[in-house]
């Protein structure tokens, strides 16, 4: 019997989605006021993934770092889009790489650094709520709707009404061929 997974086709999760993402953030209190202080958490992007920072306090920068250990550092601030001039442009940037948030001299010990972020995992952004069935003048397949909580144990079951629930849902199709 011949097994083709077509897509993952929706993620419940309070609303659809077309894209498999992540949501986060970073944040840290900072201890002194002058000279850089790192937060102690970093986001790893492997090749192809994509992070695009959604809003962060003022002044926050970013460090990357390179798979040659080579770094540069950019204003959160305007990756997330804030410009002086009311322009507002997302920047999304792409892996592989490594992100650490750092603020230079804050006003006052206790100051929180946040930053949230939305990431793309590679390969992902080829989810779809459709599917192409290829023709064929003789034979027979079969589709079956399978489910998940964790992308990695699937379960047969039948099209109806499903609760939201607490965890996120995943649903793929199966097509069989004999």
């Amino acid at each position: 019997m011949k097994l083709n997974i077509l897509t993952v086709v929706v993620l419940l999760a309070g609303s659809l989605l077309s894209q498999a993402a992540e949501y986060g953030y970073l944040s840290f209190t900072a201890t002194t006021t002058n000279g850089d202080e790192y937060d102690d958490e970093t986001i790893t992007l492997n090749a192809g993934d994509r992070i695009e920072f959604t809003a962060t306090d003022i002044d926050s920068k970013i460090q990357l770092t390179m798979p040659d250990s080579s770094s540069i550092n950019f204003d959160l601030g305007r990756l997330a889009g804030n410009t002086s001039n009311g322009t507002y442009t997302r920047a999304q940037i792409a892996g592989p790489c490594e992100l650490q948030m750092f603020k230079s001299y804050v006003d006052s010990i206790g100051t929180v650094i946040y930053a949230s972020y939305k990431i793309t995992r590679a390969g992902t952004e080829n989810s779809s709520s459709y599917i192409t069935v290829p023709s064929n003048p003789s034979g027979n397949f079969e589709l079956k709707l399978q489910t998940s909580t964790d992308l990695e144990t699937w379960s047969s079951t039948t099209p109806g009404v499903f609760p939201y629930g607490d965890n996120a849902k995943f649903f793929r199709l199966v097509m069989e061929t004999p």
